[in-house]
């Protein structure tokens, strides 16, 4: 037992039954400091009691433990002094008093507390909702931290030889990327350093999450983690993270219950990328209550009676896409395809956590709501005539727009394989979205789609062609994922050579920049130019703490240096130069520790064991068979 929970429990037999002091009904009070156990503190007309957890906390008091000894010391001096030091939520203008009652309770009262209410101009807030008062985030302080300066000699290194227009374009965007990490600002609340998507005076969920996305390659600057952890140390009490939040304030953009307030939901497929091992999971211990806050907030607030999940063209992160008309501000009744799946596939991630950190109180829920949406995708929401997945009108027809949303049921199996396969066909398929420039965000043969672009009405972006590339991945369609990556480079590196910068979206039909669209921007466009060679062009891609699965095709000179692994280690994979796809590549690896590296090369995996320091190794014909595993 804690100090803390010890001090108050010695308060707990100062409770006097029956007295007029006595509160009138049953309060739950949640006991929230940093680094010690949360528990309850509950007060009712025949007595109070402790319990662990906060599960069912009406009203959470946080503070430093020292506040709160103080408070429920008799006779302590500044016991009043202490209160000041404490934060009660939710942020009712009666807190004072509630804090009275439970107080007087205990025969602890303070002069003159809860005597007035104080002034308030907002909207009551609501109420607790498990797990949100377990989010460690929202008590959590920023401790001023220089920005970390951009040094190339500490990130990975691109080598692509007969590409330098991506080795150009990987360096230019993480100079651009450092210029634009920030300090948080005093008084926003914000607890740790940040990158910038450098769009307006604001700072958005979904650009962060991919952002942290090709961050993560910079794992020592605790920039992937820390620009998530801003949202978390934002989350309300019963969930809501707001999708657009003031960088100077720190104030919510949006009220909860309007349309455009918050999404996607794709934190927990987020947090599954950025997790260093499964075998070190501790990240996800912290992060799993906000995230599973997070998803329940969707589920209640975002949820049509049928089960079906809707949000706006502002929530879906696509604005201005016409497949739900006049929807940029308003969902107006749909069932939304990608709003959907983004759902099954949260509810497919928090499972996997909830079974690696010994979560298991969820499982029931989230199991049954991932078996209600998939059925409902693929009942309702798949035409079968054109093979592909739609948003659903109120009177039960389908739009008529193909969206790049649509393939996020590539993820977290929530289509069948023969559909996704149907799905997959159509990213090479010129009718549809196997377009110059793959992938624009509509199908070519879509009402309203733009050959310049027009925004999210046929442009080219780079967290939907991320989150395509990956969907290809789960379903095994390695090469065509290879093959669009390639053909995403090399438009985006003829862009950067005639002017010099990166843009927030691109043409489909031609190498030219969108229309509109932002320019200097990185921004989720380092995804593009970081992310996508090292993971799907070179094909180096870390599956946990100590293997690596290198995806070998190109035939120049290629790999990456510096490539980091777990606790500060890192590999140079460099394969040398060949004549073509059949003659078997030669690869040196160097390495700081223990790996299995995964050589992926004709249809066949090789496995290899090494050891720390440099290994040459050279494939040859015939292949291992997939379970031999070479030492080295």
């Amino acid at each position: 037992m804690t100090l803390l929970r010890d001090i108050i429990g010695q308060a707990l037999p100062r409770f006097r039954p029956g007295h007029a002091s006595a509160p009138a009904n049953t309060f739950v009070f949640g006991i929230i400091t940093p680094d010690e156990p949360s528990f309850s503190l509950s007060v009712g007309r025949e007595g109070a009691h402790l319990a662990d957890g906060v599960r069912d906390a009406e009203y959470l008091i946080q503070g430093e433990a020292d506040a709160l000894i103080c408070l429920f010391t008799p006779d302590a001096s500044g016991r009043a002094e202490a209160v000041s030091r404490l934060t009660m939520r939710p942020d009712y203008p009666f807190n004072d008093f509630l804090l009275s009652i439970l107080l007087n309770a205990l025969d602890l009262g303070i002069d003159g507390l809860g005597h007035k209410a104080r002034r308030y101009d907002g909207p009551f807030p609501f109420p607790p909702r498990w797990p949100a008062p377990e989010n460690i985030f929202r008590t959590r302080l920023y401790q001023p931290t220089p920005l970390p300066a951009y040094d190339p000699a500490a990130l990975p290194a691109l080598i692509a030889d007969g590409h330098p227009g991506w080795a150009a374009m990987y360096e230019w965007a993480w100079k651009r990327a450092f210029a634009n990490l920030r300090q948080p600002e005093p008084g926003s609340g914000f607890i740790a350093n940040f990158i910038d998507p450098a769009f307006n005076a604001n700072t958005f969920l979904w650009d962060t999450c991919f952002m942290a996305l090709f961050m993560r390659y910079a794992p020592h600057t605790g920039i992937a983690i820390g620009s998530l952890d801003n949202f978390y140390a934002k989350q309300h009490d019963d969930g809501f993270i707001c999708r657009e939040i003031s960088t100077y304030s720190g104030r919510d953009m949006f009220a909860p219950q309007d349309p455009r307030s918050t999404g996607p939901n794709i934190l927990a497929w987020t947090e599954s990328l950025l997790a260093l091992s499964d075998s070190e999971p501790e990240r996800w211990r912290e992060v799993y209550p906000a995230l599973v806050a997070y998803h329940r907030w969707w589920s209640l607030w975002r949820m049509h009676p049928d089960g079906g999940m809707w949000t706006s063209g502002w929530g879906s992160g696509m604005d201005n896409q016409t497949r739900v008309p006049a929807s940029e501000y308003h969902h107006r009744g749909y069932t939304w395809v990608d709003a959907s799946m983004q759902q099954a596939l949260s509810c497919y991630h928090l499972l996997r956590i909830g079974d690696r950190i010994g979560r298991d109180e969820f499982r029931d829920e989230l199991e049954a709501e991932y078996g209600r949406l998939c059925a409902l995708i693929n009942e309702r929401l798949w035409d079968e005539a054109s093979g592909f997945y739609y948003d659903r009108a109120p009177d039960g027809t389908l739009s008529t727009t193909k969206s790049i949303g649509a393939y996020w049921g590539l993820l977290g199996e929530v289509i069948p394989p023969e559909r996704a396969a149907r799905m997959i066909a159509h990213l090479s398929n010129p009718d549809t979205f196997g377009r110059p420039h793959p992938v624009p965000t509509i199908a070519h043969d879509s009402p309203d789609y733009n050959p310049h672009g027009g925004y999210w009405q046929g442009g080219v972006w780079s967290p939907t062609n991320y989150m395509v590339l990956h969907g290809l991945h789960a379903h095994g369609h390695t090469v065509l994922a290879h093959t669009l990556a390639v053909r995403h480079l090399d438009m985006l590196a003829q862009v950067f050579a005639e002017t010099g910068t990166l843009y927030e979206n691109y043409a489909p039909e031609v190498p030219a920049r969108g229309a509109p669209s932002g320019k200097d921007f990185v921004g989720w466009t380092g995804l593009s130019a970081i992310a996508v060679p090292i993971e799907f062009a070179i094909g180096l891609r870390r599956d946990d703490a100590t293997t690596l699965t290198w995806d070998i095709r190109l035939t120049e000179r290629h790999g990456v240096l510096r490539f980091p692994l777990a606790e500060g280690g890192y590999v140079d994979a460099v394969c040398e130069a060949r004549h073509s796809p059949a003659k078997p590549p030669g690869v040196r690896i160097t390495t700081t520790t223990q790996i299995t590296l995964v050589l992926h090369w004709e249809a066949r995996d090789i496995p290899y064991r090494l050891a720390p320091g440099t290994h040459e190794l050279v494939l040859k014909h015939p292949v291992p068979k997939p379970n031999d595993i070479t030492e080295g």
